[in-house]
């Protein structure tokens, strides 16, 4: 899901929660490590890999047995499908990931999350605690 990794990052910048916590506490998320090891991440991209496959299949099966235009018809179906259901998935996932986030922030009074990538002076790395979250 590489273009989630943009959408995750955008995602977890905006994350501003109201811990009501003294001083500016900022906390950092390492969102590749999300897109990489979190459950459902790994769930999303694994249906997308079986769809895909299925896909690929089908377009195999299918040549010869089509015209070229009607087995280009197909290929392009499947891909807007693919890229619909690529979009549901990221959207989900980007959802389960803000809400983990919050949650984390609030347990540990931050008033900022920001992206770790984009975040080189640090802060408090709570990917740890959003991966648990995610399971």
């Amino acid at each position: 899901m590489t273009a989630g990794h943009a959408v995750v990052g955008a995602l977890l910048l905006a994350a501003l929660v109201s811990a009501g916590c003294g001083g500016p506490r900022v906390g950092v998320v390492d969102s590749g490590r999300i897109l990489n090891e979190s459950l459902p991440a790994l769930t999303y991209q694994k249906q997308l890999d079986d769809r895909e496959k299925t896909m690929t299949a089908d377009l195999r099966f299918l040549v010869g047995r089509l015209s070229q235009a009607e087995l280009e018809a197909r290929r392009q179906t499947h891909l807007r499908e693919l890229e619909s259901m690529k979009r549901e998935l990221e959207d989900r996932l980007n959802e389960q990931v803000r809400k983990a986030v919050e949650e984390v922030a609030r347990d540990r009074r931050m008033r900022l999350v920001l992206v770790k990538e984009a975040t080189p002076l640090g802060g408090v790395d709570l990917t740890e605690d959003v991966l648990n979250r995610l399971k």
